[in-house]
């Protein structure tokens, strides 16, 4: 029995398709992590407003190094993995410095996770066409 979801064998995705893919996924991704970091905080997560921009904009900036090879010579997964390091020491960074409690700052940290995927595939897949290393990605599954 296959996934329902799964294309057939010796088909190919169209451009069409694969980017259509592609912005239902992140944007679910995006609104997911947004929602709950903010219904995990609340009205405290105002409090963290740093934590949020900072996590955000390091998120649309590690996406785009890793769609864009923006990393000569560096693996994608490599600088992908590099990303996640530098987001994790951040947040820790955060969770020290300000004076919120643990969850309140983790779940700034996941609404910013959401932002920036939000923000960045509103960016790369409205106003400019998809990465064509994430449509080749996506085409392989």
């Amino acid at each position: 029995m296959s996934d329902p979801g799964s294309e057939p064998r010796g088909s190919a995705m169209s451009d069409r398709e694969a980017r259509q893919r592609v912005l239902r996924t992140d944007l679910a991704i995006g609104l997911g992590g947004s929602v709950l970091g903010y219904a995990e905080a609340g009205p405290a997560l105002f409090t963290v407003l740093p934590t949020l921009a900072v996590v955000g904009l390091l998120t649309a900036a590690a996406l785009y190094a890793v769609e864009h090879a923006a990393v000569p010579g560096v693996y994608p997964e490599v600088t992908a993995l590099a990303s996640l390091v530098v987001l994790a020491a951040v947040v820790a960074g955060f969770v020290v410095v300000i004076e919120a409690s643990v969850a309140v700052v983790l779940a700034g940290a996941l609404s910013g996770f959401g932002v920036g995927v939000l923000c960045y595939r509103l960016c790369y897949g409205f106003l400019f066409p998809v990465p064509a290393f994430r449509l080749d990605r996506v085409r392989e599954r």
